[in-house]
């Protein structure tokens, strides 16, 4: 009888781990191992938007007419999409980065980078105050007064007053920007282009070496438990560019004056050419002061009252241009606004705004011999109204600060001094409007 051979340990032991596996499996009872974690991404990336559009149903100055002049329609009863922006913000550590587009039909179909910037910043211990210092680059908000570095989805009325709008156009500029905070202390410096994007001649360009320098220095405090306290003081100091002019030809020009289609040597008219005109720069500056109280009231909600000042020099770029050189004078600006808004619990807010705006404080004209003193200065009055709603199921609105949802209805009494008499004397020219915007935020 032959002997049987002793099988090896360890090829024993691993007969049986198999074994056991394959049982184990059959039986349910085998677990996967589990996956490890990815590591956490170090950069924080967040998306938002919003669409603004509107629907102007009166305006008092609306004509059914071509400007003969840029061949614009004159007609302002329609419909317009004001804004449409598109907005990415990334973060990581003490770097972080923004780009916003836009898109709307103010003008026509157009699309354009809004802002574009890139940061650096030394953050104290408190995540949620201001950095003790931020240095940024690229395109973002003026930082003057506090009415236009605010986000357009955080202000009840429907545009900017009259002075901002006409200083500071398009109120986006190129250049670098010091910011920050201390405490109840808040400041912003900048060294910018001069060119804001809504420029009449050379928007988000620059034609001449000089920049802009401005910045605005405040408070921003809650002495009291329900109150609020944000104040400033803003200033800018700058250089313009006027235009030269290229040099001309000598012309002859002929007039049929007796209107007999004959040429006739009285009626032909030599108009000798001129010579080209250097361009020139020439200084602007502007100091601006506001105040912002807002107080938590009970069961209505947050009622804030705000107001600004600005003096200025050779420095409208919006409503009309200042040209020092060409006018043979500086060009003295001031304007201001006050308004009040109250909210009426969670879902609408009302709120009534008075602006005036100067662009010319020592504007005159002729009548007949003498030279008189004329005003130039517009003014509006606004009152304001707003619905708005965030729906509980809207997930893309848990981390935003602004309704989804807002409907905003806006009565504006405009006056002027463009108007004419049938006599041609200066008077006020009626421009009321009545608008509705549709807002939607995500």
């Amino acid at each position: 009888m032959a002997r049987c051979r002793r099988f090896p340990d360890r090829a024993f032991r691993r007969l049986v781990a198999l074994a056991s596996l394959l049982v184990a499996s059959a039986s349910g009872s085998a677990q996967a191992e589990p996956k490890p974690k990815p590591p956490a991404s170090p950069v924080r990336l967040r998306l938002s938007g919003y669409v603004q559009a509107d629907a102007v149903a009166y305006r008092q100055s609306s004509q059914d007419e071509i400007n003969p002049a840029t061949g614009a329609p004159l007609n302002e009863d329609r419909f317009t999409i004001t804004r449409a922006r598109l907005r990415a913000e990334a973060s990581a550590d003490i770097v972080s980065g923004a780009l916003e587009l836009d898109a709307n039909t103010v003008e026509g179909p157009a699309a354009r980078v809004i802002e574009a910037e890139v940061s650096a910043r030394w953050q104290g211990a408190n995540a949620e105050a201001p950095p003790y210092v931020m240095a940024t680059l690229g395109l973002f908000k003026i930082p003057f007064g506090v009415e236009g570095p605010e986000r357009e989805r955080s202000r009840l009325f429907l545009e900017r007053s009259m002075t901002s709008r006409a200083l500071f156009p398009g109120n986006y500029d190129l250049g670098f920007r010091l910011s920050g905070g201390y405490r109840v202390f808040r400041y912003a410096v900048a060294l910018m282009n001069g060119e804001p994007v809504g420029q009449v001649f050379f928007p988000a360009r620059d034609p001449n070496g000089g920049k802009d320098v401005l910045g605005r220095i405040g408070v921003d405090t809650t002495p009291l438990a329900r109150l609020r306290v944000q104040g400033g003081f803003s200033a800018l100091s700058g250089t313009g560019l006027h235009r030269g002019t290229p040099s001309t030809k000598d012309v002859l020009v002929w007039r049929d004056e007796n209107e007999n289609g004959l040429v006739e040597g009285t009626e032909i008219r030599a108009i000798p050419g001129t010579a080209a005109t250097p361009s020139e720069n020439f200084d602007r500056f502007a100091l601006g002061a506001d105040l912002r109280l807002t107080a938590k009231l009970p069961v209505v909600g947050e009622s804030c009252l705000f107001g600004e000042i600005v003096r200025a020099q050779n420095l409208d770029r919006g409503v009309e241009p200042a040209d020092p050189i060409g006018a043979g004078r500086d060009l003295r600006e001031l304007g201001f606004h006050v308004g009040i808004t109250q909210e009426l619990g969670r879902y609408a807010m009302v709120g009534v705004r008075y602006d005036r705006y100067n662009p010319d404080q020592d504007a005159s004209e002729q009548r007949g011999k003498d030279l008189v003193p004329r005003d130039s200065t517009y003014s509006t009055f606004s009152i304001a109204a707003a619905l708005r709603y965030t729906p509980p199921t809207w997930t893309f609105a848990r981390d935003n600060p602004f309704p989804a949802l807002r409907v905003v209805v806006e009565y504006d009494h405009r006056n002027n001094a463009l108007g004419r008499t049938a006599g041609g004397l200066p008077t006020t020219l009626g421009d009321d409007s009545f608008a509705v915007r549709g807002e939607v935020s995500f």
